[in-house]
Order: structure tokens, then C-alpha cells, then sequence
């Protein structure tokens, strides 16, 4: 099914001129070149010139640089990778310095054997490529017939020093070939382009046949391997694949290879570009920890466009600095999000019936491992969305915290770093946010565990922040039915643990009051043990708060009072037959959490309020 949609999206993407430079069609393959062979009209010659561009990688903190490099240019040539093995397999006017010159860069550090192999295999190999694919197809086309000439005429053991100093500034890398005076590069040429295709089907014809698994068609040429690899970042250099078998263990009724899941030569080749081109375009991809996910709609949609930024906008993202005009479709977005009733994309000009597709995969060697793949509807991924934004719906508690959490930032609150975050958990959370499933456990645990993790710096109020509270409640409205949790403080809510929360926040606040501020209070000292067992030590605070409001009747009365009396309220909820809990199970602990945490955002709204009074006063 996977492979059937990719199939399909190649069509949908060839279709659509906007990706002529960048999908490869039959017969080609996009490869990286760095570096260009400039010849003479008559096949001398005449520079090797850098086809690197400059690449902008943005700060990956904030307040950090953005550095510039240089990166082989994308480029879609003829024929593709080279395949596994020893034997020489030249490209058609492409390839490493080892095949176009015959010898390898110091900085590649070769072995003796390696270089002898270059100049006296892989470069003779490489001429005898060109000459034959001339001669057997009657080519007469000036460009080819000057590579010719040059390969015809050069000698690999006579480079001279300004020549091996180019080719030292480019590595073991590839490079193509072009004409000095001519635009383009000599493979563009139509009549190449079309007699290295043929070659390919002649290729193809010869492959065993049998029935596709993507297209359904019959009598179709099957790839033994897939030639054109995922290049995904991790797996190995020439790329990883979905399908692949490779020993006899894999094998079934007598097929080997690929022929155990049979792939036609052309369907594999769109399928695995489709893909491709997904990984390569921004639009269309972003990472969650070790997972990319890409994602695509049946036809060309809007929302595709937005998607990466609503589900997971850039670490580094600077808002202020976003496209006016992509902002203000993100935001309508948004705004179609939180509209009760059935979805309605017509302002973005969509249509909520349009099958939206997602995949999860990860780099594993040579393979490529499926973490999830989801296939729904335009519409259906609005309502996913919308319950989601609810359930993790909860005041900030401060103005510049966002309004639409990001996922790396859920799974952030879950470890010290991103090296912390359990490898299956960003799939499992992005799977249940699009599929309405419970959350992960293991992301309320984890984040309970971080709550619970002292702070190097004390701040009062800081032991649940805005996005650790939003986790808590949104796991806990899903997961446990808890329909009652609102967004601000609940004085209504009469859930022991949740009382609790509220206390020890109160206490929390008058201690801080009372002193001025303290380098580590209660909040820090006790949160954790007080949320596990209240019993053991809500009496030995509390004798504390008796002192602190001593001390605060002194300085500031009226508050002194306001805080006995909330104080008095709370426990008057909490069953004085029974006392304090003697421990709190794991729920109980996130309502703890909840509790505290809301009850701090409305000390520090009305904090707020009182200064800003006396501001206008």
C-alpha cells in the first residue's frame, strides 16, 4: 500500500512543472555533483571548474550564527547509481575523478592497489563506455564527440600538478562534463537523452517478468535489487531501501532478491523518487527525534504547503522573521482548527475530502525501517487536530509561550536533551495525535519524572511549567476520562489530589512572600516528596506556614489574611476523617501537578493585575 501511493504521487509530481528539475524520470537519477569538466569544442581541456553552491544552515539554538557551506549541486543525469560490487560500472558522462581521470585525490588516502585500479581499470573502462555507446548508436552529437576526444587523449599517468591540484579541491567526488562557450551540460542533449533511455528499457527487457505489486500489472520486468536507494541521512552512503533481501534465510518457493516481493523496473523507479523527493523538500518532510516523517495529499493542496509548520515548525523558527504571507495562512488554518463543526478548507481553497497520506521511517544501514504510516483525509486530519488542541489546552502562564505546542517541544519535557527521548516514542505520539489514540504512557511518566527533577535555580512557582502542564492534562483528559480539567484554576474541582496541588502552591507562595524570595524553598525541597506522600509531609509545611504568616502579618496583613483564609478553604475540602493521603498513585500525581500549577497562574495573574493597577493609578 505504501509503495501504490508513493507510485501514484510520482504521477501526481510529473505531472506538475513545478518539479521538472528536481524528479528524475525513466532512465536518470539525481546525483551530487562537485565539480565540472570544461573541454574545448575539439575535446581538449580547458578548466575544471567548482559546482558546489552555497548553503545557508541556520542557528540551531536561539541567538546562535548561521553558517555557509559549500554543497555538491543536485543535478538529474543519465543512468543511475553505481551498483554494489567490485567490477568497473561506468556512468554515461558522469562519474568519480577515479573513472573520468584515472587516479584519486590525496585527502581520499587510497591504497596503492585502489589507485593502479583507477588508472588501469576504471578510467579505461570509462572511455571505452563512451566510445561504444557512440559507435553502437550512430551518435553524431558535437558535445559527446569531444568528451571522446579528451578521454581518447588523456593519460592518467601524466597529470600534471595544476590539474591534481583541482581535482584535490573536490575530493572523491562526481563531476559532468560541459562545453566552454556552450550553456547546459553535454548529457542535456536530446538525442543522448533519448538513446540512454532506450539503453535502459533494452535493460529492462532482459530483466525476468512477472506480476507488480505496486501497478497490479502482469508480464512487467522486476528489479532483482532497487537500484535507486532512499537517502535518508543515516543509512549508508549510496542509500538505504524498503524493500530488500539478502540472504537465503528471506528467501521463499526458490526467489531470491527483490523477486520475493516483486517490483516492476519503472513503478520501484517512481516510487522510491516520489519518496526522494519528499525527504529532499522541506515542505514535505520534518523530523521528530530519529523519525522523518513526510507527508503528501492526493493533489495538489494548500495545507500540504503548512503542514511542516503546523505539526512541527523548526526548533529555531523566528516568527517574527516568517513570510507575512505564510503567517497569515498558518493562522487561517489555526482558525479553522478551533471552528466547531464539520471542517470547511475553502478559504485556503481545499477540499476536506482529499486523501491525506503520512509515513514515518528511520535510517537502520542499509535498510530503511517503517515506524508508521497513516493514511485519512484532509478533513479527518482537522478533527484529529482540533481534539488534540483541546485536550493540551491550558493557560500559559506567561504571554510569549505558544499558543500551538510543537511536538518537539512535547518531547522535550520528557528527557534532559533530545539524545534522552525514547526512539519510538515520537512516532507513537505523532500516531496518536492523527489517529485519536490514547497518548503514549511513556509520555506522561517521563514527564511526571521531569517535574519531579530538581532545578539547578530555584524560581518560585517553576516546578510545573506551561508545557509540562499541558502534557499532564491532555494524558489525563484522553487517557483517563478526566472531563472536568479546565484550562484555568477550578475552585470547583473537589478531587483530593488536586486540592493538594492547589495547597502546596499556596504554601509555596506565602513562604516566598514572607521572605522576599528564597535561593531554595519548599517548591524545590518537598514537590516531590509532598505529590508521592502527602502524609509524611504536608504537616511539617504547614507547621512552616504558621511562621510564615507570622512573619507576613507584620510586613503586608491583608495578604497574611487572604492567605490563611485559602488555606482554611482547601483543607476544609480534604476529608479530615481520612487526613492526608498516605500516597498519591501516578494519576493522582498529574492532578497534583495540575492543581499546583494553576493555582500559581492565578497568583501570578492577579499579581499582575495589582501592579498594573498601580501602574495606572
Amino acid at each position: 500500500m505504501i509503495f501504490t501511493r508513493l507510485y501514484e504521487l510520482y504521477g501526481r509530481l510529473e505531472r506538475d512543472s513545478e518539479f521538472d528539475e528536481v524528479l528524475p524520470r525513466l532512465g536518470t537519477s539525481k546525483q551530487k555533483m562537485s565539480f565540472i569538466v570544461v573541454l574545448t569544442p575539439d575535446g581538449k581541456l580547458f578548466d575544471i571548474q567548482d559546482a558546489r553552491i552555497q548553503k545557508i544552515i541556520p542557528p540551531t539554538k536561539k541567538g546562535g550564527k548561521e553558517k555557509s557551506v559549500l554543497v555538491p549541486r543536485d543535478l538529474i543525469v543519465p543512468g543511475g547509481a553505481h551498483p554494489p560490487g567490485s567490477a568497473p560500472t561506468p556512468r554515461l558522462l558522469w562519474d568519480s575523478t577515479a573513472y573520468i581521470f584515472g587516479c584519486y585525490p590525496d585527502k581520499a588516502k587510497k591504497k596503492d592497489k585502489d589507485k593502479e585500479k583507477a588508472r588501469n581499470a576504471l578510467f579505461p573502462s570509462f572511455r571505452e563506455r563512451h566510445n561504444k555507446f557512440r559507435d553502437a548508436n550512430g551518435l553524431r552529437d558535437p558535445g559527446l564527440d569531444a568528451v571522446i576526444a579528451f578521454l581518447n587523449s588523456w593519460a592518467p599517468e601524466n597529470i600534471s600538478d595544476d590539474v591534481r591540484e583541482k581535482i584535490e579541491r573536490f575530493g572523491d567526488n562526481f563531476g559532468t562534463f560541459a562545453i566552454q562557450g556552450k550553456v547546459g551540460y553535454v548529457y542535456e542533449s536530446q538525442c543522448i537523452k533519448e538513446v540512454a533511455l532506450r539503453e535502459t528499457q533494452e535493460n529492462d527487457s532482459k530483466a525476468p517478468h512477472g506480476t507488480c505489486l505496486i501497478t497490479g500489472a502482469s508480464d512487467e520486468p522486476l528489479v532483482a535489487t532497487v537500484e535507486t536507494k532512499v537517502k535518508l541521512a543515516g543509512t549508508s552512503v549510496g542509500g538505504g531501501a524498503i524493500a530488500s533481501f539478502n540472504a537465503p534465510a528471506y528467501e521463499s518457493y526458490g526467489k531470491e532478491q527483490t523477486y520475493n516481493a516483486p517490483l516492476s523496473e519503472a513503478a520501484a523507479f517512481k516510487a522510491h523518487n516520489a519518496l526522494n523527493l519528499l525527504i529532499s523538500d522541506p515542505r514535505y518532510h520534518f523530523k521528530l527525534a530519529d523519525t522523518t516523517v513526510v507527508f503528501w495529499t492526493e493533489k495538489k493542496t494548500e495545507t500540504e504547503n503548512l503542514l511542516s509548520w503546523i505539526i512541527n515548525p523548526p526548533q529555531n523558527n523566528d516568527t517574527s522573521a516568517m513570510n507575512p504571507a505564510l503567517a497569515q495562512r498558518i493562522q487561517s488554518f489555526w482558525k479553522i482548527v478551533s471552528q466547531a463543526g464539520d471542517p470547511d478548507l475553502t478559504e485556503l481553497g481545499d477540499d476536506v475530502s482529499t486523501p491525506f497520506y503520512m509515513l514515518g521511517i528511520e535510517p537502520n544501514a542499509a535498510r530503511i525501517v517503517i515506524r508508521f504510516w497513516l493514511e485519512s483525509s484532509l478533513g479527518d486530519f482537522i478533527l484529529k487536530l482540533r481534539r488534540h488542541a483541546q485536550d493540551m489546552a491550558i493557560q500559559k502562564m506567561f504571554p510569549n509561550e505558544p499558543d500551538h505546542i510543537p511536538l518537539w517541544l512535547l518531547l522535550a519535557q520528557t528527557a534532559r536533551d533530545s539524545k534522552g527521548v525514547p526512539p519510538l516514542l515520537a512516532g507513537s505520539l505523532l500516531r496518536s495525535i492523527l489517529e485519536g489514540r490514547p497518548y503514549p504512557e511513556s509520555l506522561y511518566q517521563l514527564t511526571l519524572n521531569r517535574v519531579n527533577v530538581g532545578h539547578d535555580k530555584y524560581k518560585v512557582g517553576g516546578k510545573v511549567s506551561y508545557l509540562q502542564a499541558s502534557v499532564i492534562k491532555a494524558f489525563l483528559t484522553r487517557n483517563k476520562n478526566k472531563k472536568g480539567l479546565s484550562m484555568a484554576l477550578n475552585k470547583e474541582n473537589k478531587n483530593p489530589a488536586y486540592l493538594l496541588g492547589r495547597l502546596f502552591a499556596t504554601l509555596e507562595m506565602t513562604q516566598n512572600d514572607s521572605s522576599g524570595g528564597v535561593n531554595a524553598g519548599v517548591g524545590d525541597k518537598f514537590y516531590s516528596s509532598a505529590s508521592a506522600t502527602p502524609r509524611i509531609v504536608f504537616p511539617t509545611i504547614l507547621d512552616m506556614f504558621r511562621k510564615w504568616i507570622k512573619k507576613l502579618s507584620s510586613d503586608k496583613p491583608g495578604l497574611a489574611v487572604l492567605r490563611e483564609k485559602l488555606v482554611g478553604e482547601i483543607l476544609d475540602e480534604i476529608d479530615s476523617t481520612k487526613g492526608f493521603p498516605s500516597q498519591l498513585p501516578l494519576e493522582d500525581r498529574g492532578l497534583f501537578a495540575l492543581g499546583y500549577y494553576q493555582q500559581m497562574r492565578a497568583f501570578f495573574t492577579k499579581k499582575t493585575e495589582a501592579e498594573s493597577s498601580a501602574d495606572n493609578n
